[in-house]
């Protein structure tokens, strides 16, 4: 979980209009009271801009992502928390709002101990990446800057394949990693160790999860898990799955050494007394370990032929 920043000067108020979004008047008062969806406020201007245009297309990424994630988190065996739409704040040394901006997504690689009503910069850890979806807006106009302000190590952006009259970028997603007070492009994500750009947008655009993302994920937990030393059999699900499987695969072993024994013996016993069986009883395997050891040890014994040994398999109770 991420605490430390570096000292970067925040950003001055801003008097630029904000991509795909609309301005509206909020005071410092109205803010604390504000239920609505806004990209970014500030209480030099009292003013919060909220977004445009609200389509399916904006918060799809944003669900498949909670997805994705809760699936490497399984892999890696310890839980990964997710808030959505969740405020980030800076207050000033009496308490004050000072400017605040909602993500898509907060990701935090440990899960809190305690959950508060919002979060404040340097009054809780930082998550340990922001994702913000650009489909219509563009975090360059303000919310970048602030990040970086803040401290945020990692920074996801996400501009969505769905099509959209307005939508002002190509579609792919960026990682930017902090570094010196600002953001690098970075090939994969340090939070998610060898997740990438190209596979993280592809994921977030599928219809359904493909058998490519899911090796993906299982790579990406894997190597978190090892990096904590734990894995799916931490997970409470798959960790009784994984023990449920492992139970019924020692009963299946079992089993079938007891058909393997069955077999080998029913064979021995016929081919001593000149009974050619010539693999005809080898598919009433299942049928012989169902019985008891003498039982079929009795019909071996008392049969004349092939087929009046397999009369008496089909005789017992």
């Amino acid at each position: 979980m991420a605490t430390n920043r570096a000292v970067v000067q925040s950003p001055e108020p801003t008097e630029l209009a904000l991509s795909g979004c609309e301005p509206i008047p909020l005071s410092c008062d109205e803010i604390g009271n504000y239920e609505g969806r806004y990209e970014y406020w500030e209480a030099a201007t009292e003013t919060a801009w909220v977004l445009r245009d609200v389509s399916p297309s904006h918060e799809h990424p944003s669900v498949r992502l909670v997805a994705l994630v809760q699936d490497i988190a399984k892999i890696r065996g310890t839980p990964i928390a997710m808030y959505g739409t969740a405020d980030l704040q800076e207050r000033d040394a009496r308490g004050a709002r000072v400017r605040a901006a909602q993500a898509d997504q907060l990701i935090y690689l440990e899960t809190p101990r305690s959950l508060p009503r919002v979060f404040v910069v340097d009054a809780f850890p930082l998550p340990d990446v922001v994702f913000e979806v650009d489909l219509t807006t563009d975090i360059r106009d303000r919310k970048l800057d602030v990040y970086a302000a803040w401290g945020v190590p990692e920074l996801w952006v996400e501009v969505p394949d769905a099509p959209m009259p307005s939508k002002r970028k190509r579609p792919g997603l960026t990682i930017n990693v902090l570094a010196d007070g600002g953001y690098k492009p970075c090939a994969a994500s340090v939070a998610f160790p060898t997740w990438s750009p190209r596979e993280i947008h592809a994921a977030l655009n599928e219809p359904y999860t493909s058998s490519i993302t899911v090796g993906t994920l299982r790579r990406v937990g894997e190597a978190m898990g090892r990096l904590v030393g734990t894995g799916p059999d931490n997970d409470p699900f798959l960790g009784m799955e994984r023990n449920i499987n492992r139970r019924a695969g020692r009963q299946d072993g079992l089993r079938e050494g007891i058909v393997r024994e069955r077999l080998s013996l029913v064979k021995g016993l016929l081919a001593a007394r000149n009974i050619e069986v010539a693999g005809e009883i080898d598919h009433w395997a299942d049928r012989m370990a169902e019985m008891t050891h003498d039982e079929v040890l009795q019909a071996a014994l008392q049969s004349n032929d092939v087929g009046d040994f397999l009369g008496r398999l089909r005789r017992e109770p």
